[in-house]
């Protein structure tokens, strides 16, 4: 079992909320041939590649994913908060909806979409042998899609953000 530890990462990306994400964040996805992908659920299988890839090498939290504006703001705030009160707030990867990853059977799918404006994303994967499902909710932001949310079973990565002091492991 592999063991990813967030709250260095969530520390980290504290320390640098007063500026703007870099590298990834600013990018368009792209496919292999270096076009910008139109699929959202192609944005969001390259996010765990490096769960899939023995060794891989993670981005930190800021890059993780290409983050709305808003909900960057959202998390900035969020790791701000967690860094006064020197505890965590979001303790799991809300990618893979845990703390530990061992990802196997890797499903994403576009379950709706309005083109350049909003859409809806599935991932469905085992995680240890616990079947999980992960929501993402996109938007179409500087000619790019970007991740607005992340839903999973029982939580709500904006309302886990917004929220000051939250458990937010979630019930697996």
């Amino acid at each position: 079992m592999y063991r990813r530890n967030l709250i260095i990462g969530l520390g980290a990306a504290a320390l640098g909320a007063c500026s703007p994400p870099a590298g990834k964040q600013d990018e368009p996805a792209t496919d292999s041939a270096g076009r910008a992908m139109t699929d959202p659920a192609m944005v969001i299988r390259q996010l765990y590649e490096p769960y899939l890839t023995p060794g891989a090498t993670f981005p930190d939290f800021q890059n993780q994913a290409p983050w709305s504006a808003g909900l960057w703001t959202t998390l900035q705030a969020m790791m701000a908060r967690s860094q006064t009160i020197n505890e965590p707030i979001l303790d799991f990867d809300p990618l893979i909806a845990a703390q530990d990853y061992q990802l196997a059977n890797l499903n994403v799918v576009t379950e709706s979409m309005v083109e350049a404006s909003t859409a809806v994303v599935r991932a469905s994967f085992t995680n240890a042998n616990t079947p999980t499902e992960v929501v993402y909710d996109m938007i179409w932001e500087n000619d790019r899609w970007k991740v607005d949310n992340i839903r999973g079973a029982g939580w709500d990565l904006r309302q886990i953000a917004s929220a000051p002091n939250t458990d937010s492991i979630p019930a697996q």
